[in-house]
């Protein structure tokens, strides 16, 4: 229940300056090709700081070009890089800030550190984050520039494998064969995007030249002819296979025992629905982002800019103390590192609230599974009853709720297997403005039936269909967000609303949801109002 107290808290919260946060999108991970390790270096570097010029908003100085430090603060905008440089470690750090040219307060930082010990092949690493105050933050991931530029010269290496940033076409059956053993190889790292032609015409049917150039770096995309994804079929069996125009996403880890539904596959029937070639596109730019934070080692792997900024200074400060320099020099060069380590330490809080939001997401995700199996345990021990008993399954429904506490345990006994919440949708129905409690299960009702049996069955479109009178199910058209579900992202494209241009939150009905075609179950994300957005 809402008190004078809530809601003035609630007025005065929103009148508050929202806090920025940093949120980590990518990270790449790779060795630089060539067998002149200095060249490689040099070249990959010189790449890095030709792509942050065009950024920078002025003229990078001079010491830049040298690859030896520098800082060009430019309005709003900075440029700061970093070097290591001794007989054992070589080591270059750039990192290159650009306010975003859409929204305000948006402001993107790119993290490259290329180098290593001296004598062996260089690494380079690429962390993207961004800074935002947005409370709703949704974005289309894709790798820097650099990235591509280093791919093309002098080339990145992960896995004793060159990167690419176009799909790689399995033209042969000993393609196909090696393509099997890269998904099992238990030393991969990367996630392989493996789309299969379609027959005849034989052309994919997402833009996968698109996904690899956004991708590349992150993931690897390969295109199997309709003939040769036999092999896939013969060595993993069909459910863990690709064929007939389809797209499945292999993460590491995979093998021939392993569970099919951890490997997200993506229907060919469902890529040629309106909109599906774009979600599928969406959807695996994410997953590869994601992977590639949470199959990297902050620290081993990738190295961020504050850690390698810092150790610049204390092996400065340390050589200044060797040598016996001015008093007046170690003092500036101590306050440097002071500086450097208050700044490390604020980006490395801002790095553990975003890894809090991480767990406290995961720990949703548990929550929801452990509620989803024990709906479906529940379900199962009536059949099994009814089946010891010697009569027919239980048909009859519990009663529709009449009150908001009732609702979910309404849903879970009556449509587990067929519409589910996220716990974002949850929360939102534990005590919600909007009234009419039992609307909002008789919609799902139709949800679990109706549309349930024409997404299977087919039966006629589901666009604008009268769900009853003044309740309409339609696609969410230009509201339409992404959302994550079960560690996937998903995009939230249809809802059932009252008609009319009802705002009341009493009155106004929303049911945003989307289907999950591998599980063939609607899940729901919002409800039951109309779902705020950065616009409203």
């Amino acid at each position: 229940m809402k008190t004078a107290f809530t809601e003035a808290l609630t007025q005065l919260s929103n009148r508050m300056p929202r806090a920025v946060r940093d949120i980590e999108i990518l990270r790449v991970s790779a060795l630089l090709e060539g067998e002149d390790y200095a060249d490689s270096a040099e070249s990959a570097r010189k790449a890095a700081l030709a792509w942050a010029k065009r950024r920078a908003g002025r003229a990078l100085p001079k010491a830049a070009w040298n690859l030896q430090d520098f800082d060009l603060p430019v309005g709003g905008r900075s440029s700061t890089a970093v070097r290591i440089e001794n007989e054992a470690l070589d080591l270059w750090a750039l990192r290159a800030e650009d306010p975003d040219k859409d929204v305000a307060g948006r402001v993107w930082s790119t993290e490259i550190v290329i180098g290593g010990e001296v004598g062996r092949r260089p690494h380079v690493s690429l962390r993207l984050v961004v800074s935002t105050t947005e409370s709703h933050f949704s974005i289309e991931p894709h790798v820097p520039g650099p990235v591509l530029q280093m791919i093309n010269a002098p080339g990145l290496i992960r896995g004793a494998r060159r990167l690419t940033s176009e799909p790689v076409t399995i033209q042969t059956e000993n393609d196909a064969e090696d393509l099997c053993d890269h998904l099992e190889d238990p030393e991969r790292r990367l996630p392989i995007f493996v789309v299969a032609l379609p027959d005849g015409d034989g052309n994919p049917v997402i833009n996968t030249a698109m996904l690899a150039k956004a991708t590349a770096g992150l993931a690897r995309v390969a295109l199997v002819s309709a003939e040769l994804t036999w092999v896939l079929t013969k060595r993993f069996g069909k459910y863990r296979s690709v064929f007939n125009g389809g797209v499945r996403a292999y993460l590491r880890g995979f093998s021939a025992t392993d569970d099919p539904f951890r490997h997200r596959l993506f229907l060919e029937t469902d890529l040629r629905k309106t909109g599906g070639a774009i979600a599928c596109l969406r959807s695996l730019r994410a997953l590869a982002a994601e992977a590639s934070i949470s199959e990297t080692r902050l620290g081993k792997d990738v190295l961020d800019f504050a850690s390698v900024r810092t150790a610049s200074r204390k092996l400065r400060k340390t050589n200044l103390a060797d040598r016996a320099a001015p008093d007046e020099e170690l003092l500036q060069t101590a306050e440097e590192l002071v500086e450097s380590l208050e700044l490390q330490v604020e980006e490395k809080d801002k790095e553990i609230d975003g890894y809090i939001a991480e767990v406290e997401a995961a720990e949703d995700r548990a929550h929801a599974a452990e509620q989803e199996n024990r709906s479906l345990l529940s379900r199962v021990r009536h059949l099994q009853a009814a089946l010891v008993d010697g009569g027919e399954a239980p048909t009859e429904e519990p009663p529709l709720p009449q009150e908001w506490p009732e609702f979910t345990d309404w849903l879970d006994q009556t449509y587990p297997d067929k519409v589910l919440l996220t716990p974002a949708a949850r929360r939102m129905a534990r005590s919600p403005e909007f009234e009419d409690v039992t609307l909002v299960a008789r919609s799902i009702a139709w949800l679990a039936t109706v549309q349930h049996d024409r997404r299977i069955n087919g039966g006629g479109s589901l666009r604008d269909v009268q769900v009853e009178n003044g309740i309409l199910n339609s696609p969410c058209g230009g509201d339409t967000y992404a959302t994550d579900w079960k560690g996937r992202r998903y995009d939230v494209d249809w809802h059932v609303k009252t008609g009319g241009n009802v705002r009341d939150p009493k009155r106004c009905l929303r049911i945003y949801y989307f289907w999950e075609p591998e599980t063939q179950q609607t899940v729901i994300d919002h409800l039951p109002s109309h779902r705020r957005t950065s616009a409203t």
